[in-house]
């Protein structure tokens, strides 16, 4: 499996916040078949089954902060 994406990294980011892949899709200017492309590359490269487990595993692996620590300040 090779590195996770920074748009990868972008969208787990929204997964974690609770964001469904329509509301991603939305708040990304993508469509919502591209999101869920993003999400399964991310979860094959980290191994992972589900939405959860991708987001607690980019956490663990340090791509992603944990819940409520955003990088751009919101």
């Amino acid at each position: 499996a090779g590195l996770v994406t920074a748009r990868e990294v972008e969208v787990l980011t929204w997964v974690r916040d609770g964001k469904t892949n329509d509301e991603i899709a939305d708040i990304l200017g993508l469509s919502m078949l591209t999101v869920k492309n993003h999400l399964r590359h991310a979860m094959k490269k980290l191994v992972v089954r589900t939405r959860g487990q991708a987001v607690a595993k980019a956490i663990a692996l340090g791509f992603l902060r944990a819940e409520g620590v955003r990088q751009d300040g919101e």
